[in-house]
């Protein structure tokens, strides 16, 4: 695994195989850790596997544009050009999977391949108001209280405690401002419905894969994006790669395997 940086943003590849590029995204207030159990399994494919820290998360600076969803799936694109990135298929988790949307709808020569984990896209009725009272909540959190306390909520009771303290011990590392922007960014995106247009264009196969109280309401998904294989997984929370990785492998390997 080689730790290095392109575009301002720090990144670990895992595999040097030269078929196949995935370019894996970690979620709100995580980095490039959280998706190493994923990239482990892909790298296995004889592919390149890069994971990133976005701007602001884990080892990479905080972006001079903000927090935004088209800011941040601004630096995906200019990431994947730096490295001169070809075929790439991008996997995103939870908030990275809506900056993996955007990033790979606005660039289709670049991006091939789509794969959300538990992302806020296609959400219910009244998504992106819930969304704006958890960002006004996150705004003055200095304690990380409520942070914690979202994150504890993402788990199901029989969750691994040693895992939901290790995430909750993870995502209490960044600033109060990388807890609340971003979502509030995700708000203003949902309330255009970004996720709606987004969509629209990528009008390639992608998986979306959930857990056991998923973001997204899957039969609107499935009318903005009748070429999506959706998975749901089992007695999993939102960190469906670290809670269930063998059942979030299987469903990716099937999906690459039916697509080809």
């Amino acid at each position: 695994m080689d730790r290095q940086t392109a575009a301002g943003m720090r990144y670990w590849t895992y595999g040097h195989g030269r078929r196949d590029t995935f370019l894996l995204v970690h979620g709100w207030c995580c980095d490039h850790d959280f998706m190493a159990p994923l990239a482990r399994h892909l790298a296995d494919r004889q592919a390149r596997v890069i994971a990133v820290d976005m701007p602001g998360h884990g080892a990479s600076p905080p972006p001079a544009d903000g927090y935004g969803v088209t800011e941040m799936a601004g630096h995906l694109r200019a990431f994947a050009h730096a490295l001169d990135l070809r075929r790439v298929f991008v996997i995103g988790h939870s908030l990275g999977g809506v900056w993996s949307l955007v990033a790979a709808a606005g660039d289709r020569d670049r991006f091939t391949g789509l794969g959300l984990l538990d992302s806020a896209v296609a959400g219910p009725p009244g998504a992106a108001a819930a969304i704006a009272q958890v960002a006004a909540s996150l705004r003055d959190d200095t304690s990380g209280a409520v942070r914690e306390s979202i994150v504890r909520s993402y788990f199901p009771p029989y969750s691994d405690p040693r895992l939901v303290e290790r995430v909750v011990a993870a995502t209490a590392r960044p600033s109060t401002e990388v807890a609340y922007a971003p979502i509030a960014g995700l708000a203003e995106w949902s309330a255009a419905e970004g996720d709606v247009a987004a969509l629209h264009r990528w009008d390639r196969p992608l998986i979306f894969v959930g857990s056991n109280a998923p973001f997204a309401d899957y039969a609107r998904l499935a009318e903005l994006a009748p070429q999506a294989f959706i998975g749901q997984t089992v007695g999993s929370g939102h960190f469906v790669q670290l809670q269930v990785p063998a059942q979030v492998d299987a469903m990716l390997d099937r999906y690459l395997e039916v697509t080809g």
